[in-house]
Order: structure tokens, then sequence, then C-alpha cells
């Protein structure tokens, strides 16, 4: 439980599909993190807004586009689980190397946990406030360590030696968070979802935080992405920055590579931008950046 809610520092108003904390004191609220917190673009929080609330400062988290960790568990199988847990490391660890923000102030709990359900992009609560969830780092680390390992334990469709291992190296301490996300990225040790490459599986490109909801399939051996209808197998409409024919994407004995074709404003690969005409390897879970709009990779 929040220890900010138990000793009744704040408390939670559920807002139809949204829901708000209120501040007993006045005083705990952080502007600049606050504005931090507002200028973060990456999709790593859930958005927040500053409100007044019977003269309290109110804020009002907007959820209504997203599903809790928690409410996802029971239809979710082992693949899916560590495809969002891989993603939570990775936001966790956006936030460590933030500089101004605090995991202390991140709210664990599974039900302040928010996924994409599309995209299983994982988004954080945070709170800008004086007064910390946890007293450390160690202690923040050390719960969301604990709880894992516990509901691995506890349910049954999650289990495979895959989550078996990840339990065992949650419960050690031996490797660090980032060397968790690490092994679980590279495909080494643990492995889930986001590091699958099914041979013969069909490749999805899902946009992430576009002004549409648009998912591309890879239908062809070789696949043209871009704006103009003509040129291209899979259009995006929304952004005038992405080449006519932008890339292409090529599937060759169950493997998936990336060409940039000779785009205006390049292609990305998990932030790195790759050379024109030259292809590069993707996988399930990957980010794909088409000038500045963002893609997930999906393979089912």
């Amino acid at each position: 439980m929040n220890s900010l809610i138990e000793n009744k520092d704040i408390r939670e108003l559920v807002c139809g599909d949204n829901f708000a904390y209120v501040l007993q004191e006045r005083g705990t609220f952080l502007p600049t993190e606050y504005k931090v917190l507002q200028s973060q673009s990456d999709g790593c929080f859930v958005r927040c807004m500053k409100m007044l609330y019977n003269g309290q400062v109110q804020l009002y988290y907007m959820t209504q586009e997203l599903k809790s960790f928690a409410a996802m568990i029971p239809t979710m199988d082992g693949d899916g689980f560590l495809t969002i847990v891989s993603n939570l490391f990775a936001s966790i660890i956006d936030v460590k190397s933030n500089g101004f923000l605090s995991c202390q102030n991140v709210d664990i709990s599974f039900d302040k946990i928010y996924v994409d359900p599309a995209t299983y992009k994982v988004r954080l609560v945070y709170l800008p406030l004086s007064k910390r969830i946890y007293e450390d780092y160690a202690s923040f680390e050390n719960e969301m360590r604990s709880e894992l390992v516990r509901l691995i334990a506890e349910e049954d469709a999650l289990v495979s030696p895959q989550t078996t291992q990840l339990s065992a190296d949650l419960s050690s301490g031996v490797l660090t968070l980032e060397d968790l996300y690490s092994r679980m990225k590279d495909g080494k040790g643990v492995r889930g979802a986001a590091q699958k490459t099914t041979p013969g599986g069909t490749l999805r490109l899902v946009a992430v935080n576009g002004p549409s909801q648009l998912e591309i399939a890879v239908t062809k051996d070789d696949f043209v992405i871009g704006k103009k209808p003509e040129l291209c197998d899979g259009v995006v409409g929304f952004n005038r920055m992405i080449s006519r024919a932008h890339c292409k994407i090529c599937q060759r004995d169950g493997q998936y590579t990336i060409t940039d074709l000779q785009s205006a404003n390049g292609t990305y690969v998990n932030r790195m931008r790759i050379q024109p005409g030259r292809p590069q390897p993707v996988k399930n879970g990957d980010m794909i950046r088409l000038a500045n709009s963002d893609f997930q990779i999906l393979i089912d």
C-alpha cells in the first residue's frame, strides 16, 4: 500500500476511469518536480494535472486509455507478463537516469502501474511531493522485486522456465535491475515475448502515442513503409516528416530486418539511427522511430 495514504498524508479519489490524490498539506507539493514531470515526452509517466479540490492541492491522473497491471494479470500468460516486466524495468531505469525525479516517489503497487493494452508500454504514477513513498531507493526496489516474486509464485498461468528463472534472479539480488533488463532485451537467460522471434510469425508495427491508433501488419517478405500509397505497402499518413518511401522491412527464414530508404529524417532502432541502405536486424519488442513517430514491433 502507498505509505502516504496509510499515513494520511494524501487521500485517493476515484474519478470515473481516472483517479486523483488530494494533499492534506499544501506545503508538501514540489513545483519543480511537477514541472519536470510535465516536461517528460517519452510516455514513461501517467499524465498528471495539478488542480484544486475544496481549497486543497489535487493531483489528477488520466488513465482512461490504460489498464492497471493488476487488472491485466488474470488474463495474462508468461510471455505477456515478461514483456510488461521488461517494459517496467525500462521505465524505472529511465526514472533513475532522469536526474531530477526519484524512484522513491513512484507508486509501484500493481494497481498503480499502468499498461497500454495495445503495446504493453508501461506508464508510472509519480507523486511530486517532499514526503516520499519509500525511505530510499533500496526500499523501493526491494518491494518491487518481492512483489514480482510473489506474483510469479501465486499465478499458475505465469509459470514457465523463463519466469521461474526471473523469480530466482529477482530473489538472489546478484543482478542489478539494469543487468536483468539487459539480459531480457538481449535474450540471455531470461527471455520473454519482447525477445521472442517466431519463424514465420507476423510482424506488426503499432504506433506509440500517435494522433491515431495505427497498426501496420507486414504481409510480404519485402514490405515498404512510407506516406505515399502508390509507393508503399504500409502507409503512415499522419506525419509529413515521414518520407514517401521511408523504410523497408524484410523477412528471411523467420528473421526480420529494417532498412532505411534514404529517408529525409531517418529511421531509428531503439533510439539509434541506422545507416541508409544497410539492413538492421529487429526483434519483438524493439522500438522503431520513423522521423519523429514511434512504433513498437510485435511479432506473433
